[in-house]
């Protein structure tokens, strides 16, 4: 059984006198998002059909995040998943009758028999929530080149359920805007103890605010493109010093506690 380390012990508020989410809510909902990636790709496996190369990398972290926001909703009665694709935050608070009526009138349109989600209600949602965004780290600059050295020239780049650690050079959360937000930082890896499936290893979590990331690179009008931006050396700065949980094995503690990630 996975364990994983409490490194600060905080809970997350929900506020409006609601119980918060606790630091072992958090954790229950990792080893249940590790799960059922790990279910997932064994029901895939019985259709011949790999489900992780389909989606690719970017898709990959989009998917564990979403997952992981599902269990997380379910850890409280004033918890709801942003019903949006493109709403946000990705969790929602829903705490009192004046934001579920805004919620169940305000942040639909009937459309027949059927509602469909509003962007402009749900992105952003007005009362806020808990935005959850996952990652793979960054690689050290010269990592093609240690992979050619490492497998003989046989490899040159990073593969699929190929374990990243040893070239971890950084953590960084990716975003299409700068607004404010509390954000829960997600790190996973090619997990070798997991038949080098995706796990989520380490969680991180602080109020970002929007000086805390990278100008928005728009791209070309023409282009499928979409605008995106980074955290900042201030806004990394706040999430490696906030690391809630991490995964017990050493050769991860040792690899983030490397690249300055707060770990007692």
């Amino acid at each position: 059984m996975t364990t994983y380390r409490v490194i600060t012990n905080k809970s997350l508020p929900i506020g409006d006198g609601k119980p918060d989410i606790e630091i072992q809510d958090v954790i229950d909902a990792v080893s249940e998002t590790n799960n059922y990636l790990l279910t997932l790709s064994e029901l895939f496996i019985e259709l011949d059909f790999d489900l992780f190369e389909v989606l690719g990398q970017r898709n990959l972290s989009g998917l564990i995040g979403e997952i992981f926001s599902v269990f997380l909703a379910k850890k409280s009665n004033f918890l709801l998943n942003n019903p949006h694709p493109d709403g946000r935050p990705d969790i929602i608070f829903c705490r009192n009758d004046v934001e579920l009526d805004y919620f169940t009138k305000g942040c639909f349109i009937d459309v027949g028999d059927r509602k469909f989600p509003l962007k402009s209600a749900l992105a952003p949602y007005l009362y806020g929530g808990i935005e959850v965004k996952c990652t793979i780290g960054d690689p050290i600059k010269e990592y093609r080149k240690t992979i050619r050295e490492e497998y003989n020239n046989v490899k040159e780049n990073f593969e699929l359920y190929m374990p990243r650690v040893k070239y971890l050079k950084d953590l960084n959360w990716w975003a299409h805007h700068t607004h404010s937000s509390n954000l829960l930082g997600l790190y996973y890896d090619y997990y070798s103890k997991s038949n080098n499936l995706p796990q989520i290893l380490a969680v991180f979590n602080s109020e970002l605010v929007q000086t805390d990331w990278n100008k928005v690179s728009t791209g070309s009008s023409l282009g499928k493109k979409t605008s995106n931006t980074s955290l900042n050396k201030t806004g990394k700065q706040k999430m490696k010093t906030s690391c809630l949980c991490v995964i017990e094995d050493e050769i991860y503690i040792e690899k983030l506690q490397s690249i300055k990630v707060t770990i007692q």
